[in-house]
């Protein structure tokens, strides 16, 4: 990484490493381009000055959550990942809570949570205020800007706010046959529950609501409530977990799907994509792309 870096991975290229094919490539989807290429990892998944505060205080480095993240957060991720795709014990509890932090970070720096709570913050402000701004507003008389540093609060604000969910649920890596493998996505930490169609994306305190994670092309990893509770109605809500001090997981393995369930997989995190789409074969992305106009499936 160099001192200044400028263009910031919103998925980091470590963990991108892990879809590649034999000759390390990946195969990507750009959908906003509806273009695909095949690009070396550290050239997928940035924005130029994505992280980039300006504003921070006269000494404070810039860039100091780009250089920090990488430097601690997503090493700490590369390492338990390896393990958890090796077969190896269950994770320490320092190595839980770091796990995570990373997994809940991951789910809300990318631009697709970024565009979701722009779009929040401008509802709110358009409801609140009085009626003759608002009129201007929606008349395009006045042009309502989100500054970048609100991204910045709403990570902040969110900060934890995930962590209790998901150390409350049951872990599960799945195994992707020898005919299959996974892609992921420039939202890789996806919310999915069969009741909510997606691109639209589910709460994370109902009760048929998964958290998808592809740790590989050949593994996923799925949280999901326990079962007593996912066995009600997928949309019923329920009640917060609570502070979660043991992070301790026992991890579910062992299944093994097959290539109809991968791709409903595939599928799904298809379309809770942001821009990009990433997987080890371009024949992969050509029936992901085919699937788009199919009915949505269920995971």
């Amino acid at each position: 990484m160099t001192s200044n870096p400028r263009h910031h991975h919103v998925v980091s290229a470590s963990y991108l490493e892990r879809f590649t094919d034999s000759s390390g490539f990946l195969h990507v989807y750009d959908r906003t381009e509806d273009k695909k290429t095949r690009q070396r990892p550290d050239n997928v998944m940035h924005q130029r000055d994505y992280y980039r505060q300006e504003w921070v205080p006269k000494g404070v480095d810039p860039n100091i959550f780009e250089k920090e993240l990488g430097k601690w957060l997503e090493n700490s991720a590369k390492n338990t990942i390896d393990q958890l795709i090796s077969d190896s014990p269950n994770l320490s509890e320092q190595q839980g809570s770091e796990f995570l932090l990373y997994l809940e970070l991951q789910r809300i720096k990318v631009p697709r949570q970024s565009v979701m709570a722009t779009t929040l913050m401008l509802d709110t402000i358009m409801k609140s205020a009085p009626p003759d701004p608002t009129d201007a507003v929606r008349t395009g008389k006045i042009q309502l800007t989100i500054n970048k540093s609100a991204r910045f609060h709403y990570m902040r604000m969110m900060l934890k706010q995930l962590i209790p969910w998901f150390a409350a649920m049951e872990w599960e890596i799945v195994t992707a046959d020898e005919e299959s493998s996974f892609i992921t996505t420039d939202s890789p930490v996806s919310l999915f529950n069969v009741a909510c169609r997606p691109p639209e994306e589910p709460g994370m305190a109902l009760a048929g609501t998964k958290v998808l994670f592809p740790l590989s092309s050949k593994q996923l990893l799925i949280l999901q409530h326990p079962h007593h509770l996912r066995s009600r109605p997928p949309l019923e809500v329920l009640p917060h977990p609570g502070e979660m001090e043991d992070h301790l997981h026992r991890i579910d393995r062992g299944r093994v799907w097959n290539k109809k369930l991968v791709t409903r997989h595939n599928h799904a995190m298809f379309r809770l994509a942001h821009r990009w789409i990433v997987g080890s074969s371009l024949e992969q992305l050509e029936e992901c792309i085919f699937q788009l106009s199919q009915p949505t499936t269920t995971t």
